[in-house]
């Protein structure tokens, strides 16, 4: 799913808007149906499902179809799926899992196919730019992490996550791992030195610590303190 689910039915709730809802007798279904699907395979972006549930009484009156997401971090598109079907009363529907909504017009299912690129375009621009802000953050940390390391004479190795960077630091007996949240960088910058020292100074003291196993400099990208 490429839109979270409380988007989604906003989405939904705001869209499909009418007095009339689109109604067809039950012989018009099929054909209503196919012309649809028609419509729809010839929009970039639409798969139609050949997927039909044990449920479905006659599978040619369902539209089953995703509108595609184009990620370029991975391989793959995103897709969010959709079911388009008559009810009981012979109401066009259109549903998202567990959210359902009455089509008023055919035009507005086009126009919700549009919609939805528009609100990936921006969900994609809301992305690069927290990564962009994140990449500044992470280079904030490790110059810092690096002064520190250089001055108090410690190796470390970085790894960056979506929300946080994993500061791994070389201490007597083995390796002790930090989250650094990139909200909060700033303020666990500050006493990052004073958290080594303490940390060492009760090492000396004969504390222990569960330290994670040190393997040597392979595998981690370790920086060193003498190569700064």
């Amino acid at each position: 799913m490429s839109l979270n689910s409380r988007t989604m039915a906003k989405i939904l709730r705001e869209h499909f808007i009418g007095e009339t809802p689109v109604i067809k007798n039950v012989p018009e279904h099929k054909a209503f149906i196919s012309s649809l699907k028609s419509d729809l395979e010839k929009i970039k972006g639409v798969d139609i499902s050949s997927y039909y549930s044990s449920r479905d009484k006659d599978p040619d009156t369902v539209c089953r179809f995703s509108v595609q997401e184009e990620d370029d971090r991975f391989r793959y598109y995103r897709s969010d799926s959709f079911t388009i079907k008559f009810s009981q009363e012979n109401e066009l529907l259109i549903k998202h899992y567990s959210d359902n909504t009455i089509v008023y017009q055919v035009e507005q299912i086009y126009a919700f196919i549009d919609k939805l690129k528009v609100a990936y375009g921006e969900k994609k621009a809301l992305r690069l730019k927290k990564e962009k802000i994140n990449s500044l953050k992470q280079q904030a940390i490790i110059a810092k992490v690096k002064e520190i390391a250089k001055e108090d004479r410690f190796d470390f190795y970085t790894r960056e996550y979506e929300r946080k960077l994993k500061l791994g630091i070389r201490l007597e007996g083995g390796i002790i791992e930090v989250d650094i949240p990139y909200k909060e960088f700033q303020e666990m910058l500050k006493d990052l030195r004073s958290f080594i020292h303490n940390v060492r100074e009760l090492q000396k003291s004969g504390f222990t610590f569960k330290l994670k196993a040190d393997s040597g400099h392979r595998g981690y990208g370790w920086i060193t303190h003498d190569s700064l």
